[in-house]
């Protein structure tokens, strides 16, 4: 028996990320028939903010930018494309950028985090983000033409400065792209007949080591790939602020026209701004079953969400998988299932072809790294891809190949695109 539009329950959920799609994927498959699903998302398309640190040093946007249509075709789910600015928790509605209001049964929240920068005096004003295709798009620019600026000053001494990048925060973002920016801006240097050695990469983190959450003896290959690559590592060092062409630190100043940001975030002022409980980095306050502890029927999934690994894509993906369960389990009246989020696998590539590995194995620690654990985090890639796209698609994505007549799927440039 067919269900009327009035009568089936109005499920929205909120943000084109990892955590929202999963949501409204599982959504589809477990209740599309007694529902109606609506995904609103700021953007057309899914950020695959993993592979960022890729597409900023040559790889194609097709890996990180998938559309929201191909994703959803033939789903039982709405997109909307719409930026939601506040919530009537009372009234069980929200109020888009556009002025539109949607109103819903249940409410899936997932909006990801922001860039924060601790009031660190410049910043914001002057250094790159990683956390969107826009940003990586103007970082990838700034990276050519500041190459281009040191050839047609024939390497004068005040230009070869520039060829210094300096990354903050050493966290798998600031690791990943260290690693691979000192080999990516050394091979574009000798393809400018410039002398690679002129570049260099600064890795700044106010920790003493790097990824200072994971075990020093799973770090300390990682830190030793990075040194031998040429990546200069300054640990133990807080910035104090930024100019247009220096960075000063406690005890130092670097001269560099590149300083990118990956230091600082929080989750969305949203959460904060309609009345949740937060703690100190915005996140939510929700119960054993992910229900926002001051919000009825208001799930709060992914980086927003106070739970133990809130922050990692693997828990967002778990997370909008188990909501999807929650929902369907009330409609039929079965028990709720047990929130478990299992402990992320951290795969952090340092350079094409090595990356260190650490899994938890029933409590104990497992490691490898080199060329295996490269393809260890390339296969991860490919098993997110194959979570929300059809098998050809995915192997499409993860080769960086064309999904449709255009590359171009993001309004930016792609390059290096196979056919």
């Amino acid at each position: 028996m067919l269900l009327s539009t009035e009568t089936k329950k109005r499920i929205v959920v909120v943000g084109g990320g990892f955590g929202g799609i999963r949501a409204a994927l599982e959504l589809s498959r477990r209740v599309g028939g007694e529902s109606t699903i609506t995904l609103i998302a700021a953007k057309p398309h899914f950020e695959y903010n993993p592979a960022l640190y890729r597409y900023v040093t040559g790889n194609s946007s097709i890996e990180v930018c998938i559309p929201l249509d191909l994703i959803f075709k033939g789903k039982r789910v709405t997109v909307v494309r719409d930026f939601v600015t506040s919530i009537d928790k009372e009234g069980k509605k929200l109020t888009g950028e556009s002025g539109k209001i949607y109103e819903y049964d249940k409410l899936i929240l997932s909006l990801g985090s922001e860039t924060t920068y601790m009031g660190i005096p410049g910043l914001k004003e002057h250094s790159y983000g990683m956390k969107t295709v826009t940003e990586a798009l103007k970082l990838k620019e700034q990276i050519i033409a500041t190459l281009y600026l040191v050839k047609e000053h024939n390497e004068t001494s005040d230009k070869i400065r520039d060829a210094n990048f300096v990354v903050i925060g050493g966290g798998a973002t600031g690791v990943e792209l260290a690693g691979r920016l000192i080999e990516y801006a050394r091979s574009l240097a000798e393809e400018m007949k410039l002398d690679p050695t002129l570049v260099s990469v600064s890795l700044i983190e106010g920790a003493p080591k790097v990824l200072f959450r994971l075990s020093k003896s799973f770090t300390d290959p990682i830190e030793e790939h990075l040194r031998r690559s040429g990546v200069t590592l300054l640990m133990n060092r807080r910035v104090m602020k930024q100019e247009v062409e220096d960075i000063y630190l406690k005890d130092m100043q670097m001269k560099t026209s590149t300083v990118i940001w990956t230091a600082g975030v929080r989750a969305a002022e949203l959460y904060e701004r309609s009345g949740f409980t937060v703690n100190p980095q915005g996140k939510v306050d929700v119960d054993e079953h992910l229900y926002a502890r001051r919000g009825p029927d208001i799930f709060v999934i992914g980086d927003g969400a106070q739970t133990k690994y809130s922050g990692w894509a693997q828990t967002a993906f778990y997370d909008g998988h188990y909501v999807a369960r929650v929902i369907e389990s009330e409609m039929k009246g079965k028990s709720l299932p047990v929130y478990n989020a299992p402990k992320p696998v951290n795969a952090i590539p340092t350079g094409e072809g090595w990356a260190g590995v650490l899994i938890d194995l029933w409590g104990v620690e497992v490691t490898f790294y080199g060329r295996i654990g490269w393809w260890f985090r390339r296969l991860a890639d490919l098993r997110s891809f194959m979570v929300i796209l059809p098998l050809y698609h995915a192997y499409k994505v993860w080769t960086g190949g064309c999904l449709s007549d255009t590359c171009d799927v993001c309004g930016v440039e792609t390059s290096h695109l196979h056919p």
